[in-house]
């Protein structure tokens, strides 16, 4: 199985488990406020561990049906902002919904700073 592969697979064996990190966890919260335009009291950073991601996408979700409520190009223009391709959003909805896709943007998110850790050296 390739790198890729093996990042972009939820669950304990995909890269949810750094959540568990504390500096992957508190770099995920701040690409997401990036990528989503939200503030601190808008997405606040859960307690590192097992319910992180959980947290995490409830959150999102919330920002998510704001922009969905806003029209399609502002859920686009954010999916653009986290590096969801168009194909992917729209297979995502089609599959599970708000929600489904909300989990694929805190996924982005975290491999977003996973690699940029890698690079670091640090990861």
């Amino acid at each position: 199985m390739s790198a890729n592969n093996h990042l972009s697979k939820p669950g304990s064996e995909g890269v949810q488990r750094h959540l568990d990190r504390a500096e992957v966890l508190t770099s995920t919260v701040a690409q997401l406020r990036k990528d989503l335009a939200m503030g601190e009291h808008e997405l606040p950073a859960p307690a590192v561990g097992e319910g992180a991601f959980e947290a995490l996408r409830t959150d999102v979700l919330v920002r998510l049906e704001e922009l969905d409520r806003t029209g399609a190009s502002a859920l686009q223009s954010a999916m653009y902002r986290v590096d969801i391709p168009e194909a992917h959003l729209r297979r995502t909805l089609a599959a599970g919904g708000l929600h489904a896709l909300a989990g694929e943007c805190v996924l982005r998110a975290l491999q977003k700073v996973l690699t940029r850790l890698r690079f670091a050296g640090r990861f």
